[in-house]
């Protein structure tokens, strides 16, 4: 086939059969009702065994793209802990016994920090368990937990059903007390707004937030607060106007003094039990990094404790327990070997989606791989459904259109469009060979749980994949046209009937949306790991045998 071969991913956009409550059922989707009457088409699994975690978890974006980069099914680092957790060496993890033993010659505390759920996306409730029973089995009591509650992949108001299950832990056990609340929305920012790590640094440190007797009664005065008093613009609730799990203040567990119960001190040990490594990153550079310059953020020196995290936050952090795994022969690397041109494109909040975890989490990019990033607005996702997608299209028909030298131009053109580029100089009127690109609106609105909302994402996102599957024709290409996982096909919970903020574990479709196939159809059925093989069948190269899922494209 001719390029470019176009890879369009509508991130959560799944499949689900029940109308209520499905904005993609609800919305008016012309461009993918013609695609799918016109061109072959499949199921992919998306969630659980088939994208490499525990059975009957939703994917997630992370997961999403790692398997379709990789070509094959990537065993999550959640099964990775599991099965460190389960092995008969856990108890003498050399790591986690210095992290013990540094509290007990420093005669300090073990603090247990990250996302209390079990829904298992960046982090389950299981994993901290194990933590704690880690203390017990060595005798150390001494162990605090930061709950960092989410109401974003799990209900918006489960946060205290969560809590009852951690401190039934803490009297099994006899150890434990939760010594802070926070929402994800400030302890886990990765978009660089620092201002939201600042307000969780300033409470796990120095005490800066507000107060509660309990944990219970932390939650519990949240969900009695207005929303608007602490964001009247940079987030939103799915009960409007009400602070639910993701946006909880940070609040201090208090001692009977008043007193906060314990601050994260200097000699303290600190272990980080989310593994998702995008959401970890700031909060990890704030313990760990001797120099620290990030805008909005005046942390002064660092804090002296003895810091881990489960897993490699990124590739200069150290303290991590389990080592990330090593993959060769994924999509882009195959593409780079065959001197291939290759275009990643997203908005800010999915760019590093189809970068470092198509790439395997590798974060350097491959040769003649250019990346577009086009800055995400710093607006509630519900009050512009819409996002970037206009602007997303607009770079997308100037890569098929006008080639690599006219992307590389929008370097200077404009300020919310960031650019990272090979080196090395394409030949003169030279076009990208394939293009890997995120729409973001389905997931992102599907977050909030407004159902008008979503519809409308749904809607933008379908116009806008029509205008890049036009180009990609025009310019004699073939496009792709898939999802992730799922989300905006589910905006109510089918039990409550309340809004629904979660993933789902829905199938995806993939829509082979080429002219020139000479009647080859694709499989029913797959699994996202199928993508990569598919689109170097597509494109006439070898398969290489690490890629051990298959192509969709029927022989």
């Amino acid at each position: 086939m001719r390029t470019p071969l176009v890879l369009i991913v509508r991130d959560g956009w799944g499949i689900r059969d029940e109308i209520e409550g499905n904005a993609v059922r609800l919305a008016r989707t012309p461009v993918v009702d013609r695609l799918l009457a016109t061109y072959p088409a499949s199921r992919l699994k998306a969630a659980g065994t088939a994208v490499g975690t525990r059975e009957g978890i939703p994917g997630s974006s992370e997961v999403g793209h790692l398997n379709m980069g990789a070509g094959r099914v990537v065993e999550q680092e959640i099964l990775r802990v599991d099965k460190l957790i389960a092995s008969p060496g856990f108890y003498a993890n050399p790591k986690l016994c210095a992290a013990l033993d540094h509290c007990a010659a420093h005669g300090s505390r073990l603090h247990l920090m990250g996302l209390v759920q079990d829904q298992g996306v960046h982090a389950t409730l299981d994993h901290c368990e194990a933590l704690l029973g880690f203390c017990a089995h060595h005798g150390f009591r001494r162990v605090f937990v930061h709950v960092f509650a989410d109401g974003r992949d799990s209900p918006p108001q489960s946060a205290l059903g969560y809590l009852d299950r951690l401190e039934r832990k803490f009297v099994e056990l006899g150890l434990g007390r939760v010594a802070s609340v926070m929402g994800r929305f400030y302890a886990m920012d990765r978009d660089r707004r620092w201002e939201r790590t600042t307000r969780a640094w300033d409470a796990l440190v120095h005490g800066v937030g507000l107060r509660a007797p309990s944990a219970r009664e932390a939650i519990e005065a949240a969900y009695r607060r207005r929303l608007s008093e602490s964001l009247p613009v940079a987030a939103d609730s799915t009960v409007k106007d009400v602070e639910t799990d993701e946006f909880i203040q940070p609040t201090l567990v208090t001692a009977d003094g008043g007193a906060p119960l314990a601050l994260i001190q200097a000699g303290d040990a600190v272990l980080h039990f989310n593994y998702r490594q995008d959401r970890a990153i700031q909060l990890t550079r704030a313990f760990v990094e001797e120099r620290l310059e990030a805008d909005g953020f005046a942390r002064g020196p660092r804090l002296p404790v003895f810091y881990l995290g489960l897993t490699r936050y990124y590739d200069e952090f150290a303290g991590y327990i389990i080592p990330p795994m090593t993959m060769i022969q994924l999509l882009g690397e195959v593409l780079a070997q065959a001197g291939r041109w290759q275009l990643r494109l997203a908005e800010s909040t999915k760019y590093r989606h189809v970068t470092s975890f198509f790439n395997g989490k590798r974060l350097a990019p491959f040769p003649r791989e250019d990346r577009v990033q086009v800055r995400s607005l710093a607006v509630r996702e519900d009050e512009a459904p819409e996002m970037r997608a206009d602007a997303v299209t607009a770079v997308a028909e100037a890569a098929i259109t006008e080639g690599i030298q006219a992307t590389r131009a929008l370097a200077g053109r404009t300020a919310d469009v960031a650019v990272e580029l090979d080196p090395g100089a394409p030949a003169a009127g030279a076009r990208y060979d394939v293009i890997v690109m995120n729409y973001a609106n389905p997931d992102m609105v599907g977050h909030t749980g407004s159902l008008p909302a979503a519809i409308r994402a749904v809607e933008v996102v379908d116009a806008c994949v029509g205008r890049v599957v036009a180009a990609a024709h025009r310019a004699g290409g073939c496009a792709l046209v898939t999802s992730d996982h799922g989300n905006v096909e589910q905006m109510l919970d089918p039990v409550t009937g309340a809004p629904q903020t979660a993933h789902t574990a829905n199938d995806v479709e993939i829509i082979l949306a080429c002219p020139d196939l000479g009647g080859r159809a694709l499989r029913p059925a797959g699994v996202l790991a199928d993508v990569a093989p598919t689109m170097l069948d597509l494109l006439g190269l070898p398969i290489p045998p690490e890629m051990t899922a298959a192509s969709l494209l029927r022989r």
